[in-house]
């Protein structure tokens, strides 16, 4: 079953929001048909509708548009990525509903009162895992996601009701974000400060510094020979970073910044499009239904005065 975690900021939130502005509108250009207040409320209508429909518009061609990438060969930037699902190595994530081993979780708890449920607890995790392909893995951040999970359990025990959804090892799993790749020591430690501490720790063995760079034999370092044990101290940070980088690279998608979705779903792309596409043909239908209540106005002529 589907199910999407309506966070802040989610998509299908603002457009639930929308349509309850646009059914108020609706109501008050009933209340007075022929006064100001009908104008307005079928304005704000029709401005409501155009900026829902541009929203939902503009989430379908991130979704439909944007290319799936590889792991290996993805460019920086956003992105989408298809691969199964993968926990982090160490101790698994276990639900606190079943105990049994997931890569991300909701459990909602409510309580009967009154012959109705009321919520006790929403607890969600926040623990990272990794989406892996043929080519590479990286780790998904959950943070900030619109999460549609394929799996939900419901479970009445007494007069709680506990309800979970989560992802599972091993599902396919399609994901829209930020890709960023971490390069270990290269991104907190600059050349000059690599130098420093090569240079530094050659000092500590003065004997073999001399033996490398004395060129004299004077016993001591003259200006050029400064040079030179520099030069080999940069070379030397130089290979050190390229080897910190291939053997600490961290692929990582998190939420983009700005107003670009960050969606991780286990169920198909095309059917995260279905939503999207109800409430572009819903803002259409309401926006042409302000347009004829605009028309309707202006050919009566007058505006009635007992306004609001």
């Amino acid at each position: 079953m589907l199910t999407i975690r309506l966070a802040p900021g989610n998509r299908l939130r603002f457009h639930a929001l929308l349509l309850c502005f646009q059914i108020a509108c609706i109501a008050l250009a009933g209340w007075k048909p022929a006064g100001a207040s009908a104008w307005l409320a079928a304005l704000a209508l029709g401005l409501s509708s155009a900026i829902g429909w541009l929203r939902a518009l503009y989430i379908l061609r991130q979704i439909g548009d944007t290319p799936v990438s590889r792991v290996a060969s993805a460019a920086q930037g956003f992105v989408a990525l298809r691969g199964q699902g993968r926990p982090l190595s160490g101790l698994p994530l276990l639900s606190p509903y079943n105990g049994l081993p997931v890569l991300w979780y909701r459990v909602l708890i409510e309580e009967r009162r009154d012959d109705n449920w009321h919520e006790v607890s929403d607890e969600e995790s926040e623990a990272c895992f990794l989406l892996e392909d043929d080519t590479g893995t990286c780790a998904i951040d959950p943070a900030g996601a619109e999460l549609h999970p394929a799996h939900r359990d419901c479970e009445i025990r007494g007069d709680q009701r506990v309800t979970q959804w989560c992802l599972l090892d091993r599902e396919t799993l399609f994901v829209l974000g930020d890709f960023r790749t971490l390069h270990g020591e290269s991104l907190t430690r600059s050349e000059r400060e690599a130098v420093r501490d090569i240079l530094a720790d050659w000092k500590l063995d003065r004997p073999e510094l001399l033996r490398r760079f004395d060129t004299n034999g004077d016993g001591e370092l003259c200006e050029t020979e400064w040079e030179q044990a520099r030069a080999a101290a940069q070379q030397e940070a130089r290979r050190e970073r390229i080897e910190a980088d291939q053997a600490a690279s961290v692929h990582v998608v998190r939420k983009p910044t700005g107003s670009r979705p960050y969606i991780v779903s286990a169920v198909k792309p095309w059917r995260l499009n279905f939503p999207h596409r109800a409430w572009c043909g819903l803002h259409t239908a309401l926006f042409l239904l302000a347009c004829a209540g605009l028309a309707a106005l202006a050919r009566t002529g007058f505006i009635n005065r007992g306004l609001f």
